[in-house]
């Protein structure tokens, strides 16, 4: 009778098991840039970190992750680490690591319009081409970055987004783990972290969740040096879930699991504005408004670098131009690429938060400086090259196209008053209003610290949601809806929302290019910067435009994505200038 009970018993776990199929997932996140600037680190991560990482999963081929490191990072490997790629390319060629490449550099690129995350990860691309290994279709971002504009952004390079508990949880209620996201016409799948573990026959778990370099260190805390109890604690977790029975997948096999599930229909996901890990304090205002360290200029850091690419984008037009010409641009192209490099480093998220080092505010600094190097060589050379029948050209960056410049149009600016409610909080302040023509009116807002620091300015909003291109999402205007549980922050990475009062505001990304929240019962859309002492002053552009949302968009993009420039040529050298609203 005894053995008979036993033997049900078993039978019955038997069937549990095989009805309840257990999978853990894990996601190492790896940053070289991790103190943006200490190029000591950068080593330090790879022998203290990242290699002993890989060896743990050589030792233990039982267990599988995904594996995480800019592509910038794999050049660095191969370049002054190459026992470290090797491991790490068999590792990937067995399956027992998927491996994930966002971006070349651990951009806060949410900032920003979708070319230059493409630009990243098609340099990317070419980095591990020429080094023989390939990455998955899995996509993560630094910093846990969301953006609903994934779908149009990744077309048809990744197939999958992966994403933490928040910004989901900070603005949703529960959720399915798998879900289809849209954006405009554009489809991904997305695998939300704060998604159900358990499903009907299928519950899952994460092994591993977080910067590979807090595996078996401290990271800065520790200097990236190896702390034992860090790295048992971490051990003992994926020991504890193979003793549980868990089976250890990849990202790309969890997602296909649990599509194969009988009875699953991938729900669509729910518009979930851009966001970061720890939403709770602020998500994109972190990078783009939030002073912590005394030190930041988030305001003037982000435009830095959004200045310096509509420069790259101007020089890599006219390299263009000139090719057309029959000439050999060969040299230009790698100094353009070059540029790209520089460009993509200098929109490292840790120069602006969370919080900077010194060295992490001056690391934008210096890679913009090596931005502008480049293209005044590229300039240089250019004046030398192209035929120069006109003396001053226009460029349009999105179109490519290279004309004689016109004059510009003539316009009779007035002062005037706002026809939309302004207010600012400030020390003290000066708001300069101009009316560019019966539709269009020019912002400039002026606020100087006040004793807690935060300087503010606030556009009265309706209760109905606003209309904006989400980050690296500006080809199209998407609703804001207003049921979410909390107050959203965007980047406005191309400037625009649209107030829905039948004006567009649009930010001058390159003057200040900080973040805006909606506070949504209050009806007020809120521009916040947090000021340090050495850094006493806030400098707003903004433009209103009256007309419909795609009138809107339009100028934005004109200004911000797509600026267009004039090229003078003279033999003292060559300047040019960005073609401004007034003159369009």
């Amino acid at each position: 009778m005894k053995k008979t009970l036993q033997l049900i018993i078993l039978l019955i776990s038997g069937l549990l098991s095989n009805a309840q199929e257990k999978y853990a997932i894990g996601m190492f996140h790896f940053n070289l840039q991790y103190v943006a600037g200490d190029y000591k680190i950068e080593s330090k991560i790879i022998k203290n970190s990242v290699y002993p990482v890989l060896k743990f999963f050589e030792k233990n081929p039982q267990f599988k992750s995904d594996f995480e490191i800019q592509g910038y990072a794999i050049q660095t490997l191969a370049e002054d680490h190459p026992e470290v790629l090797t491991l790490l390319k068999k590792l990937v060629n067995k399956g027992q690591l998927e491996l994930v490449i966002a971006h070349y550099s651990d951009q806060f690129f949410i900032a920003y319009p979708a070319l230059d995350l493409q630009k990243s990860i098609e340099i990317s691309d070419h980095i591990l081409e020429a080094y023989g290994i390939k990455r998955s279709r899995v996509f993560y971002g630094q910093e846990i970055q969301w953006t609903p504009a994934y779908a149009s952004v990744l077309k048809d390079k990744y197939d999958l987004v992966v994403t933490s508990s928040d910004p989901h949880g900070h603005y949703r209620g529960k959720t399915l783990p798998l879900v289809n996201v849209t954006y405009g016409n554009d489809h991904i799948l997305g695998l939300i972290g704060a998604g159900q573990n358990d499903l009907p026959g299928l519950t899952w778990a994460f092994a591993f969740l977080d910067d590979g370099e807090v595996f078996n260190t401290l990271d800065y805390n520790s200097d990236f040096n190896i702390v034992p109890e860090q790295e048992k604690k971490s051990i003992d977790n994926f020991k504890r879930l193979q003793k549980e029975g868990y089976k250890f997948v990849t990202m790309t096999e969890l997602a296909n699991k649990i599509k194969s599930l009988k009875g699953y229909k991938i729900p669509d996901y729910p518009f979930v504005p851009e966001g970061t890990w720890n939403m709770s304090v602020c998500g994109p205002f972190m990078w783009m408004g939030r002073q912590r360290t005394g030190i930041e200029k988030d305001g003037i850091t982000r435009a830095l670098s959004y200045k310096a690419r509509g420069e790259v984008l101007m020089a890599e037009r006219l390299v263009d131009f000139a090719e057309s010409k029959g000439i050999d641009v060969t040299k230009l192209r790698k100094l353009i690429l070059e540029a790209w490099k520089h460009l993509l480093l200098s929109e490292v998220s840790d120069s602006s938060g969370w919080s900077p080092l010194l060295v992490e505010v001056q690391y934008t600094d210096n890679e913009v400086a090596n931005v502008e190097l480049v293209i005044a060589e590229v300039m240089k050379s250019l004046k030398d090259l192209i035929p120069m029948d006109e003396k001053s050209y226009q460029v349009n960056t999105k179109t490519g196209k290279v004309a004689p410049a016109i004059n510009p149009k003539s316009c009779n600016v007035e002062v005037s008053i706002l026809p939309v409610p302004i207010a600012v909080r400030a020390e003290k302040s000066l708001t300069t209003i101009r009316k560019v023509n019966e539709n269009l009116y020019s912002i400039d807002i002026k606020g100087v610290r006040p004793s807690d620091g935060a300087v503010e300015i606030i556009f009265d909003t309706p209760s109905s949601g606003l209309y904006y291109s989400a980050g690296s999402g500006e080809d199209i205007a998407v609703e804001i809806p207003a049921d979410l549980k909390t107050d959203p922050a965007f980047t406005l990475s191309n400037g625009f929302i649209y107030l829905n009062n039948g004006y567009s505001l649009i930010k001058d990304c390159s003057v200040e290019h900080i973040a805006a929240t909606w506070k949504m019962k209050e009806q007020k859309l809120v521009f916040r910067e947090e000021l340090n002492k050495n850094n006493p002053e806030m400098n707003m552009h903004f433009y209103l435009l009256k007309g419909s949302i795609n009138e809107g968009l339009e100028l934005a993009n004109k200004l911000n994505t797509w600026p267009s420039y004039t090229i003078t040529f003279s033999k003292s050298g060559v300047s040019y200038s960005k073609v401004m609203p007034e003159s369009m």
